[in-house]
Formats: structure tokens, sequence, C-alpha cells
């Protein structure tokens, strides 16, 4: 009889803490941006917003401020547009703590079945908090008019862990200010160093742009003279993740990059992008 309480407890808690470790790797972060897009396209934008963003969270207006997220939607009134989207990518640092999701997302005015208003593409930092629960840091989109294909599977990378680090965040940050003088001074062999082969570039008006062939011919196209400024960022506990958020100057006109730096095979790459003025 003790041994079937025993196998009965065990398996409770089984039940109780299973939840809790389904949050956890790259799946739970793949999850939890599933989740955050099925609540919002169930409440609103602002709800979803408030319940999904981190209270450190960051997002960016049209003029390239950069906006504390719950601040800015507890402001805002509800509105009746429906906002959806999916993950298309996911990379996740090897202490599972900090992550990037990005994929396609839709606009619609008043309901689900109207007609898409606008396109483009979403990319969200999480990270873990010290509840265990995803929270989305940062959160970046552009738009585009062309219709993105969502592919079967999400494509995911989980970072191996590096020994030999220290120091990352700052070491990145060099790295982060010289590859945006290569492309403020388009010299291309400098940003092709640094570019992962398995790349990703979402920049605005563009479908996004995949592998090293396409992220180099996108970066050719840019205009000359840009300013680009890091303005924050942070590191994952095991080192080999970095992101770094910043703002970009085009004469008149100010808007916003976000830039994920992953260490691998010896060496800090950018694996993925976005740029958006």
């Amino acid at each position: 009889m003790r041994a079937i309480k025993l196998v009965l407890l065990a398996g409770i808690l089984l039940v109780a803490i299973s939840p809790v470790l389904s949050q956890k790797g790259i799946k739970g972060m793949i999850n939890a941006e599933k989740e955050f897009a099925a609540f919002t396209a169930s409440h609103s934008i602002r709800e979803g917003f408030l319940k999904y963003m981190d209270s450190a969270g960051v997002i960016f207006n049209s003029t390239g401020q950069i906006l504390n997220a719950q601040e800015t939607y507890q402001k805002q009134k509800p509105s009746a547009g429906v906002l959806s989207w999916a993950p298309a990518f996911a990379l996740i640092s090897a202490s599972g703590d900090l992550g990037v999701t990005t994929g396609p997302y839709e606009y619609r005015l008043k309901s689900a079945s109207d007609t898409v208003a606008e396109r483009g593409s979403f990319t969200s930092v999480w990270h873990l908090d010290q509840q265990g629960n995803w929270k989305n840091l940062v959160d970046l989109g552009i738009s585009y008019t062309a219709k993105y294909t969502l592919p079967k599977e999400v494509k995911e990378i989980s970072l191996p862990k590096a020994k030999e680090l220290s120091n990352s965040y700052e070491h990145v940050l060099v790295l982060d200010e010289k590859f945006n003088n290569t492309l403020e001074d388009k010299s291309i062999r400098g940003w092709q160093n640094g570019l992962a082969p398995d790349s990703w570039l979402n920049i605005d008006g563009q479908l996004p742009a995949v592998g090293f062939e396409q992220v180099d011919a996108a970066l050719r196209h840019i205009p000359v003279a840009l300013l680009l400024v890091s303005r924050g960022g942070n590191v994952s506990s095991s080192g080999e993740f970095v992101y770094i958020y910043g703002t970009i100057e085009d004469k008149q006109k100010i808007g916003n990059y976000l830039r994920i730096w992953a260490y691998r095979e010896k060496k800090w790459q950018v694996v993925l992008q976005v740029l958006k003025w």
C-alpha cells in the first residue's frame, strides 16, 4: 500500500511541475511566443502586450524613440485592431534564460475576417524571469507588402556552452560598434566577417533575407551615411548570447536596429538583425 501511495504521489508531483518544466528550453520559448499571439488575438493588442512584455521591456515608435512597453500600453486605450503572428525562427542561449524569435505578422483593422491592412515581420527577445515565466524584453517589427510564406516548422538553434568566455557584453559592444561602422562606411568585407552563414535580416520594406548571400546582398543596398548608435542590451548568464538595440539616423529620419550576436565555433557572429528607419 505504501508503494502505491508513493507512486501516486510521484505522479501528482510530476503533473504539478510539468508545466514549469515545459516552459524551459527553446520549445518553451517558442510556446511562449505562440501563447502571446493567441492571447492577443482573443483579447486585444493592449492586453497582450501588458501580459507578456517584461516590466523593463522596450518597444520602438515610428520616430525611433525607445519606450518602456508597460508604461506605453498602460496609457493606450483598447483598439479594435487584430494582430496575428507566428514564429519562423528561434535561437536560445546555452543557459536557456535568453533567446529570440522572429516571424511574420498580419494586422487587420477590426476583425480576423477583414482584409489584411499591414504585413511584416516581428522580432522578440525573450528571457526567463525570476518566477520562471518567459517575458518579452524587446519587440521590434518591420513592414512590407509581399506575402510571407510561413515554413512548416520553426527553425531552431540552441547554442552550445562556451567555457572560455568572459566580459562578453563589453566585448560585443565593441564588435557591434565596429559592425555599425562597416554599414555606415559601406565596408562590405567588414560586415561579411561578422555575418553567420545562417544569418537572418529583417529590413524595413523587404521580405526577410535568410542566409549569408541574401543578407550580404540586402546590406549592399542600404544607403550611405547612416549613423547607428547602440542604446541598450544584455547578455545571457552563460555568456554566448548578446542582444543590442539602438538608433539609426538617416538625414532627418530616426529609426532603430536590433542585433543578436552568438558565440559559435570560437568566434562572435551576427545571427539575426533588424534594421528599420
